[in-house]
């Protein structure tokens, strides 16, 4: 079947979804949102079968979907209406949310459902429920609709009590430091991520706050800074006090950065609680990386939002490996978080640094450092398990592992290019090739596409594929990891891994790669040509394209034919 997607950005579910479609045998091309008349033009050369819409913030036009099949991923239950549906699902407090396929018509998310799905609703940031309950229904209603499609069979019931839900507006998102309690203020942040934002005072200013924590120990009067630690904020509330990793400024063209970056000049005096990843702790509290042992394995998770490491967040992580390598322990494995793996290179922080070629010269070192300090454990197994999607850097960070394990749905994009022809670093020019080889490693870097966990497993880029969730996934991997430690095949695995990184760093030791890898990322830094420096500013300016870009429409592509 050929189904043209219509996106306003090409996102996570969009992402997914042409991952399990292109997988199960269906051809896709994408067109993103720009305008109306490029959306009907996209059919008029497509002829798509199917028309999907996973993400969008315009109308499909009449003209689509009139002749063309067209249904749309609506992120909330059948009869619920609106843009801001997870938002007030949030806010409201409800215990049941859904996801629903509905057919474009004239009037917003009014037409006939084709399919539909609920779930239990969690207590997170809204693009965490969206990347995971919502993602999930979505992809099972579209293989719904597409196998009643495939054999004849229409199954669609009209709306019959539909709700409008107007945008949520800032007034209903803005906190008030001395009224809203600490759970109305996680509430209003979770339901704000990733945008806009809840919009928050501090000494009379402005400031749109992102990805907020509990906390149970510090506390102090409303609307004070009581504290920083990993450039985050505690901040006091009436009922006790809450951290905020991220914010930015009010004003057009700002852009989210780690909460100490944006108000530095209100920190005066503001005391620093600094907590490594082992300590143990009683309280609830903000904890960016974790280190815990069990059974003789070391765990590492690091929760770093969107996925991005920046230079320090980068040198934390290094800091934790560097310890956990001094303890007795038989196995080292990085569990990043549940709605990322890793993103690689903090992209934000380098737009805003004075220097952003100099930032990103430190912050792919910062990678490097990291990745090798993995690459050099020659007495441990180490092993990378990928709860959450991960992208350029953050791939092949965890390609430095001996294993790399993933959860099924779990999206990867093991490339470059997208952000500006970059070369790339983290050490994949070997890592890459051992595991999948020259001529397959040069077609995964060339590729500008996501593939799936399960595709990635079968190509041999990673070593296993398991688990729907990210509690059943870190539960079986640990079970796989305490059986395989105590076997005699670990101790056999531990001797040949010594022989090989000894072969190996004979033929071409670890610093020669690295140096290559670098001198390219220079060029990309510090050369005459600036796609790179181009690329990054409109994705962290969220500039949308002026057109679709040819590898996601191949519809667009000068060789399509008819």
């Amino acid at each position: 079947m050929k189904v043209l997607f219509f996106c306003h950005r090409f996102n996570s579910l969009s992402q997914r979804l042409y991952c399990e479609l292109t997988q199960s045998g269906h051809e896709v091309s994408i067109e993103l949102d720009v305008h109306p008349e490029l959306m009907i033009e996209a059919v008029d050369l497509y002829k798509p079968d199917l028309v999907i819409a996973p993400f969008l913030k315009r109308k499909v036009p009449e003209e689509v979907w009139k002749n063309y099949l067209t249904l749309i991923i609506h992120p909330g239950p059948a009869g619920d209406r609106g843009p801001s549906a997870l938002d007030w699902a949030i806010l409201k407090d409800f215990k049941q949310w859904g996801v629903t396929l509905l057919e474009a018509s004239s009037e917003y998310d009014a037409g006939d459902i084709w399919a539909c799905r609920t779930f239990p609703m969690r207590f997170a940031r809204k693009s965490s429920i969206y990347r995971n309950e919502v993602t999930e229904g979505a992809v099972e209603c579209v293989f719904e609709a597409i196998e009643n499609l495939s054999i004849g069979k229409i199954k669609k019931e009209p709306q019959k009590h539909g709700v409008w839900n107007p945008p949520m507006e800032q007034e209903l998102r803005k906190i008030d430091w001395w009224k809203d309690t600490t759970q109305e203020i996680l509430k209003k942040i979770h339901a704000s991520d990733s945008q806009p934002g809840s919009l928050a005072t501090f000494k009379d200013e402005e400031y749109y706050l992102f990805n907020a924590y509990p906390e149970s120990y510090l506390k102090g009067k409303a609307g004070s800074i009581l504290a920083v630690r990993d450039e985050a904020l505690c901040v006091g509330t009436t009922d006790g006090a809450v951290w905020i990793t991220h914010m930015r400024k009010k004003e057009k063209g700002s852009i989210k950065l780690p909460a100490v970056r944006v108000i530095p000049h209100l920190l005066d005096g503001v005391r620093e609680e600094p907590l490594k990843p082992w300590e143990k702790v009683d309280a609830e509290t903000y904890r960016e990386i974790i280190y815990k042992e069990e059974k003789g394995i070391g765990y590492i998770t690091f929760n770093f939002y969107n996925g991005a490491m920046s230079t320090e967040q980068c040198e934390r992580l290094l800091e934790t490996l560097k310890y956990a390598k001094k303890r007795h322990i038989k196995a080292l494995v990085l569990l990043g978080h549940e709605d990322f793996f890793s993103n690689g290179m903090n992209l934000n922080t380098i737009e805003e640094a004075e220097s952003p070629p100099d930032e990103s010269w430190r912050n792919i070192n910062a990678m490097d450092d990291v990745c090798e300090e993995i690459l050099r454990t020659e007495d441990k197994l180490t092993v990378a398990g990928m709860q959450g999607n991960a992208g350029a850097g953050g791939v092949f960070l965890a390609l430095t592992c001996d294993l790399v394990f993933a959860r099924e749905g779990v999206v990867l994009n093991p490339h470059y290019k997208n952000i500006g022809n970059l070369y790339g670093s983290e050490f994949w020019t070997y890592t890459l090739p051992k595991r999948v080889g020259w001529e397959k490693g040069k077609e995964i870097m060339e590729n500008r596409m996501p593939i799936s966990s399960g595709m990635a497993f079968k190509i041999g880029l990673i070593d296993g594929v398991f688990g729907k969730t990210p509690a059943e996934f870190r539960e079986r991997l640990k079970a796989w990891l305490n059986e395989f430690v105590s076997s005699p095949d670990y101790e056999e695995f531990i001797k040949k891994k010594r022989t090989d990184r000894i072969k190996e760093e004979l033929k071409k030791p670890l610093s020669a790669y690295r140096e290559e890898e670098l001198e390219k990322m220079r060029l990309n830094f510090y050369g005459f040509d600036t796609s790179y420096h181009i690329a990054r500013y409109y994705f962290v300016k969220r500039i949308l394209p002026f057109r679709t870009p040819p590898y996601l429409a191949i519809h667009r592509r000068l060789n399509f034919k008819a």
